[in-house]
């Protein structure tokens, strides 16, 4: 499932078509663990982005390893959903229980970087979260439980002000990306396409999603801005132009 997930994902910028290409080249050539921490060069993770209904204000928890103010989320220990991967995760580290994905589809894509450090189990070596991002809705007045094993606070802040919270700059530059692509989000304009994958033949490509389809998420209602990078993307028409467009577009990047 997480490798229909990641097809689903149209990227809306330059960063964001590299980690694809590159994320795809990690699932083929490690496909026994790349779900698991036994790959100790790159693994898949999902994070949760909690934003209130209103999407002005963000949820965020101290990380206690990384010392810093941020997202939920965490290792997808073998699950291939994404998507539950990251509502498990934000329940655990924050005690919501009312949660609601802004989209079933990922909102972000990114490889992340992890330096060496030091947890219960030993030192984890230095290596890359291959993580896909969801927005998550939540109630502000919803109790919320600090999660003290791998937590030191969690809180409410004006999403206008997550520069000023956290103090990792890479990770900013996410949580902004997300606000935006959270409020440009039109539910109504989203629609999906299916192609199958044997009409995409872009080598280790059709090797990774062989057998399955390739569902992707078209946000028709993006900001001027996204509707501008995604324009340079693909262009999708009808038919059979959809299967040349995918196909043009991996061709292209590759």
């Amino acid at each position: 499932m997480f490798k229909e997930q990641i097809a689903g994902y149209v990227p809306v910028c330059e960063q964001e078509r590299t980690d694809k290409r590159i994320i795809y080249h990690h699932i083929a050539d490690y496909p026994h663990n790349i779900l698991t921490r036994d790959n100790e060069i790159a693994h898949m993770t999902s994070s949760g982005f909690i934003m209130n209904k209103a999407l002005t204000r963000v949820l965020v928890i101290f990380h206690k390893v990384y010392q810093a103010w941020g997202w939920t989320g965490g290792h997808m220990d073998g699950d291939s959903d994404m998507l539950q991967v990251a509502m498990k995760e934000a329940r655990e580290e924050t005690g919501l229980r009312h949660l609601t994905p802004l989209s079933k589809q990922l909102m972000s894509l990114d490889i992340l970087p992890v330096w060496g450090h030091v947890k219960k189990t030993g030192y984890v070596g230095a290596h890359l979260h291959l993580n896909g991002s969801y927005v998550l809705i939540a109630d502000e007045n919803e109790p919320l439980i600090q999660n003290e094993e791998e937590t030191e606070g969690v809180m409410w802040i004006d999403a206008d002000r997550i520069g000023e919270t956290s103090n990792e700059p890479d990770l900013i530059v996410v949580y902004n990306k997300l606000i935006d692509a959270a409020r440009a989000y039109d539910p109504s304009k989203e629609r999906l396409i299916t192609v199958e994958s044997k009409e995409v033949t872009n080598g280790g490509f059709a090797e990774v999603i062989k057998e399955t389809t390739i569902p992707i998420a078209v946000h028709e209602a993006k900001s001027a801005y996204y509707k501008a990078k995604l324009v340079k993307e693909v262009t999708f028409h009808t038919g059979k132009g959809v299967a040349g467009a995918v196909k043009r577009f991996f061709k292209k990047k590759d």
